[in-house]
């Protein structure tokens, strides 16, 4: 499962899932989950593609955390991350079903997880090369 976690882009993965769920069913994302009223007096509907908006986000956390690591596999990832976000972009763009604001926000997701992966990586190099650079004076 570390592998797993560690080398597959989770964006990607939650688009698989979405895209499946929207073949298979094709209205399941306006499904509701739950709904309630808060103190407020509003009613609160929480639909499944409410729940892919707040599983995506979690994901996004974890690839932030992941890219901090360094190494030869952090390269291989960010070639694959970019290709999931190429992919979700075309997606959004060509397929009727996935022209939805909840498939537009997983590839802003994806598009996200690949800038700030490159940015941390970036970041981490610059810092691992001063480390290196100090203590070889």
């Amino acid at each position: 499962m570390n592998t797993f976690y560690r080398q597959t882009p989770l964006i990607g993965v939650l688009a698989v899932v979405y895209l499946l769920l929207i073949a298979v069913f094709q209205t399941a994302d306006d499904k509701i989950l739950f709904n309630m009223t808060l103190p407020s007096g509003a009613a609160w509907v929480f639909h499944v593609r409410d729940l892919f908006l707040v599983v995506g986000l979690l994901l996004l956390y974890l690839e932030v955390l992941k890219s901090t690591r360094t190494g030869r596999g952090q390269i291989i990832e960010h070639i694959v991350s970019m290709l999931v976000f190429v992919g979700c972009l075309l997606l959004f763009l060509l397929v009727r079903q996935t022209g939805t604001t909840t498939f537009l926000l997983i590839t802003a997701m994806a598009a996200i997880d690949v800038i700030a992966g490159f940015t941390v990586s970036i970041v981490a190099a610059r810092r691992d090369m001063e480390i290196e650079r100090v203590s070889s004076a």
